[in-house]
Order: structure tokens, then C-alpha cells, then sequence
């Protein structure tokens, strides 16, 4: 008798500590990344102490072609400095590489501005840009702005005083359309080219990158009901290269097909269809068809096309096919493009990142080169959460990083803003998360974030426009 209520006794004992085991078991596995960032990767024991051990950076990601870019861009840099370099000018060389430059102040007021390291000649022809009512505008970034999070409620914005319909660019594939809520998307038959995998492919442009095309390859878009400004438009345009003669057929609205005769012809070739729609379906029917992407618009007010690469850090933009991205502007051109990377080559650990900026000068001067009438706008990463034991705080690096952000956008003479200054600074991305406007891997911003930010960014912008 006794020996069975000593066993009874034990049971929950027993419970509660197989309980704890698996917990600390299921505690190893990286959850942000098992579960793209939906549940927090957590430490059982490190959270139960409440000691502050090491370090742990938050769904860390480097893109794969950055350490390549980056060995190369400082063996250049060691090369030409030992070419010059005298015995007693090393510690000047160092000084000289990490020292900050000057800028101007990202707040007047209190209010976020847009520096101008043009000698206000991208001010300028922005303002002149706004007085003619057409602003044709591009975002092109990483996860940051996935799903139009960020470029779709400056898109709302924007439209209020312009003008304008339809969510402008869509690829012609997205392994993530059902994430994207301001268009619905579905098709087969479309294989992506993409300029992280061959950044020398001369056929990249803009988005980085574009669709194979199988014969009988099809792909519908639908406007979102809720959407603002989306729901519906009045241009549907397909931009394409076709290598061999065949046809393309498009439908308006669920209604009967039109079939579109395509000639062969090494230059980008554009079907364009009129007409008020919130449906559009396009099937292929061209052996090797290239399609760069479908533009879903109207012909008047303005535009804002969102072009987003997860995990890239930007840099292989610096080799954009430039004559394929002057003939595509015969259909699509921008006057404002607005750069967001940085996120995917930030480092716990690098606090340097003088020849990340180097690169990114090259990739602004590799835009300009391809879309010259467009001024353009460099973003600073946002801030960026780290776990130490059971507080959060920022990244130390990301300071180094919009400094290097900022050197770029200098070197290069184009725009910079601030987003990390926007959010409120270091720490900010604590309260941005007690405010539930970041998700809880203290990076991305969530829909309400989104819409926080475009609040401040378009502020800034439409202030420029109108001072």
C-alpha cells in the first residue's frame, strides 16, 4: 500500500520533469527560421536565469554573394592603398576609411527630412516631376517590403493627391503571391531567373529578375476588393522577349480571349490592353518566351511598382543590363525609384563597412546609368533588434551601417533618408515592438508597421515637394 502511494506521489514529479526536457529540447530549434519568423526563437534555461550570456542576433542572414563581393572589393582596396602607401601612413589610411563624413541633419524641427547630396538637383527635378501630376516611382528592396507592406501604403498616400490606379509591377511567378495583399495572383508554367543565382545575366533589370516561359505557361491577377486604389485599373501591359515566333493571348475580366501574334525579335517587345479591368489573364505560347514582368496601372496620376528580393543585400544590381533596361522603358520608365537593401548585410559581428558602401555607390550609379531621368532615393536599414538573455536592444552595427548607407548615397549624389532616425533612433525598434508594428523577430515590419512608416516617409517626401 505504501509503495503504491509513494508511486502516485512521484507522478507528477516525474511529469514535470520529462515536461521540462522536451521543453529544453524543442528550446535548440531555430523556430524563426523553421517558421519564416511567425514564433520567436527562444533559450528555456537562459530566459528561466535571467543571466545576460551571449549574444544572439535575431534571424540573422547574409546574402551568399556578399562574401564573395565583399573579399574582392577589399583586396582592390588593400592592392591600391599598398600601391601608394609610404611606411609612416597607415594609421592616416585607417582614419581616413571609418572616419564619418558630413551630412545633413536627418530632423528640422523635429520632422524627418530627405537629404539631397545632389546640390539640389534631384530636389529640383522632383518638384518638377510633382507639378506635371505623372510620378512614375519604383521601390526595390529585400523581405523589408515584401508583400507591398511598406510600398503599398505610400502608393495609398500618394494616390490621395495624384491620382492613379492598379498595383503597377507583378511577376509573372511569386512563390509568396498568397503573403501580397493588395493583388491575388496564380499561374504555372513560369520558371524565375534571378540575379542572386547570375548577377552578369544582361537581361536583369530593375526587379532582378525576370520568367522563363513554358508553351502554355499561364497567370491570372485579380484585384483586391479591399485594396485602395487597387481593386481595379484601366492598363494591362505584358513586357517580354521573344526569341521565336508564336502568340500571346490575354483576357479582360473573365471575359474571351484575345489572341496577340508575336513576331521574333531580339529587342523587349509590349502587348498592352485598355480598358477598365480588375482581372487580367495572360497565356503564353512562345517557345523560350522571356517575360520581365506584367504592370497592372492606369495611364494617368502616378505609380508606385514594389520589387522585392528576400534575402538580398542589393549588390548585384551593380550589374544591371542597361540596353535591356532603356528598352523596356519605351513602355516603363521611373522618374523616382526608391533603394531599400541593407538588412542582408548586416553583421553582429562586422563593424566596418566601408567597402559594403563602396559597392552600393556603384549599384546607385548603375541605376542612374540605366534609368537617367530618375532621381532616386537611398533608405537606411531600420533598426534591428538583439536578444541578450531576456532584454532586446539594437544591433550595435546597424549605426555603422547607415553611416555606410549614407556615404554611398554622398558618393553617388543621390538622396538619402533615415529609417532607423524615423523610428525614433537606437532602442526604437523596442517600442516599435511593444506597439506591435514589427514583427517578433525585432526586423520586419508587419501591415500596421508599414503603415506607420509610409505616414513619416511620405511626410518627408511630400514636404520636399511642396517647401
Amino acid at each position: 500500500m505504501n509503495n503504491d502511494k509513494d508511486s502516485r506521489e512521484g507522478s507528477p514529479l516525474s511529469i514535470v520533469l520529462g515536461a521540462l526536457c522536451i521543453l529544453g529540447l524543442l528550446s535548440l530549434l531555430p523556430w524563426s527560421e523553421l517558421t519564416g519568423n511567425r514564433f520567436k526563437d527562444f533559450g528555456l534555461f537562459s530566459d528561466l536565469s535571467g543571466r545576460h550570456t551571449e549574444a544572439v542576433v535575431t534571424s540573422e542572414i547574409i546574402d551568399p554573394a556578399l562574401a564573395e563581393a565583399l573579399e574582392a572589393a577589399e583586396k582592390e582596396t588593400a592592392d591600391s592603398t599598398a600601391a601608394v602607401k609610404t611606411p609612416n601612413d597607415s594609421a592616416a589610411s585607417a582614419v581616413a576609411t571609418t572616419s564619418p563624413v558630413p551630412y545633413f541633419n536627418p530632423r528640422v524641427d523635429g520632422r524627418m527630412v530627405i537629404e539631397d547630396y545632389s546640390n539640389g538637383e534631384a530636389t529640383a527635378r522632383l518638384r518638377e516631376y510633382a507639378a506635371s501630376g505623372r510620378l512614375r516611382c519604383a521601390m526595390v528592396g529585400d523581405s523589408y517590403i515584401e508583400g507591398d507592406i511598406f510600398a503599398g501604403c505610400i502608393r495609398e498616400r500618394l494616390r490621395e493627391r495624384f491620382g492613379g490606379a492598379g498595383v503597377g509591377y507583378v511577376p509573372a511567378y511569386s512563390a509568396i503571391s498568397g503573403f501580397r495583399r493588395t493583388v491575388r495572383m496564380s499561374g504555372s508554367g513560369f520558371k524565375a531567373c534571378d540575379i542572386r543565382h547570375d548577377r552578369l545575366d544582361s537581361l536583369h533589370t530593375l526587379p532582378g529578375e525576370y520568367f522563363r516561359a513554358d508553351v502554355g505557361a499561364k497567370v491570372s491577377y485579380k484585384g483586391e476588393k479591399g485594396g485602395k486604389f487597387t481593386a481595379a485599373w484601366d492598363r494591362s501591359r505584358i513586357i517580354f522577349l521573344a526569341p521565336a515566333d508564336g502568340s500571346i493571348s490575354t483576357s479582360r475580366d473573365g471575359t474571351e480571349w484575345t489572341e496577340h501574334a508575336v513576331v521574333a525579335s531580339p529587342e523587349p517587345q509590349c502587348i498592352e490592353v485598355n480598358g477598365s479591368t480588375s482581372r487580367f489573364d495572360v497565356r503564353c505560347d512562345v517557345p523560350g518566351l522571356v517575360v520581365f514582368g506584367v504592370w497592372l496601372d492606369s495611364p494617368a496620376g502616378m505609380s508606385f511598382d514594389c520589387m522585392s528580393l528576400r534575402g538580398y543585400s542589393g549588390i548585384s544590381h551593380r550589374s544591371l543590363g542597361i540596353s535591356t533596361a532603356r528598352g523596356i522603358a519605351r513602355w516603363v520608365d521611373y522618374n523616382l525609384i526608391v533603394v531599400e537593401y541593407g538588412m542582408n548585410a548586416l553583421s553582429s559581428e562586422q563593424t566596418d563597412y566601408t567597402a559594403y558602401s563602396n559597392i552600393m555607390k556603384n549599384v546607385v550609379l548603375r541605376l542612374k546609368a540605366c534609368y537617367p531621368s530618375a532621381v532616386i532615393i537611398v533608405l537606411g536599414v531600420g533598426d534591428r533588434g538583439q536578444k541578450q538573455g531576456t532584454d532586446v536592444a539594437s544591433l550595435p552595427t546597424v549605426t555603422a551601417m547607415v553611416d555606410a548607407q549614407r556615404r554611398a548615397a554622398r558618393a553617388a549624389g543621390v538622396m538619402f533618408w533615415d529609417t532607423r532616425e524615423a523610428m525614433g533612433g537606437v532602442n526604437s525598434i523596442v517600442d516599435w515592438r511593444d506597439r506591435g508594428l514589427v514583427n517578433a523577430d525585432y526586423v520586419h515590419l508587419n501591415y500596421k508597421g508599414g503603415k506607420e512608416m509610409s505616414g513619416i516617409f511620405c511626410e518627408s517626401l511630400l514636404h520636399l515637394i511642396d517647401d
